[in-house]
């Protein structure tokens, strides 16, 4: 028992000896070159570039701590949109300065035009910042003055104020038809559509149907919006009543 409680005096006097020696370094040492730290203006950096930012800081004495980016379009990228504590504050040397560095304009994902007509694609990235650029003419199975390639991928990101190649279709080559639809139609309707468009009804399969009329196309080949010749033929299967 006097064992332990003269184990536990010893360490009391350690650790009574470790605290009056930190609150003697803390009292001689420490406090003395916070005090008597020289005392400055603080100066404003805000729209300076970040390295001259920083160097003019560290050159008094100061401590400049990096925060960002963050993306305003006031300011070019690496440039300080923002400092704490605010300029002509009073403080001491080596104090903590934050400044907020520009990320510049926040990049734009570009949307998807394919498929648009000229005039939405424009409206679509002139509303997001983004403008067309060179246009080409292409032949497609695409209606006339429709945009069927763009130079950027949907989703791909760019800078405000960026270009656009686009691809717009001047429709089919001369002598072309577009394939129009004859599902659910009768086959006498079929043929008269076709006519009009200088087609012809082609290869006739029939198959049972318990739930169309007999002689409704259930499906056709070429498909819809297909191109063919003008002359050309449209395969159907058609539908046919039970025996």
């Amino acid at each position: 028992m006097k064992k332990f409680i003269k184990r536990l005096f010893i360490i009391g006097i350690v650790v009574a000896v470790l605290l009056v020696g930190a609150f003697y370094g803390l009292n001689y040492y420490v406090m003395p070159s916070v005090v008597n730290a020289k005392e400055l203006v603080l100066p404003n950096v805000v729209g300076m570039e970040k390295k001259e930012a920083v160097k003019k800081l560290k050159a008094l004495n100061l401590t400049p701590i990096e925060v960002g980016p963050r993306y305003d379009a006031r300011y070019k990228k690496d440039e300080v949109i923002f400092q704490k504590p605010y300029a002509g504050t009073k403080v001491k040397e080596h104090r903590r300065v934050y400044i907020h560095i520009s990320g510049g304009e926040p990049l734009i994902k570009m949307p998807q035009i394919t498929g648009k007509t000229m005039r939405d694609a424009k409206i679509n990235l002139e509303r997001l910042g983004l403008f067309i650029g060179k246009v080409e003419e292409v032949r497609s199975e695409l209606p006339g003055g429709t945009i069927v390639e763009q130079e950027f991928a949907p989703g791909e990101e760019l800078a405000k104020g960026d270009s656009v190649a686009l691809k717009i279709s001047v429709g089919p080559q001369v002598g072309m038809v577009r394939v129009p639809s004859l599902i659910a139609r009768s086959t006498n309707g079929a043929e008269k559509i076709l006519r009009r468009l200088g087609l012809k009804l082609g290869k006739k399969s029939y198959v049972e149907s318990p739930t169309l009329l007999p002689n409704t196309v259930i499906s056709q080949t070429p498909s819809e919006n297909s191109l063919i010749e003008i002359g050309g033929s449209v395969n159907v299967v058609i539908s046919k009543s039970k025996r």
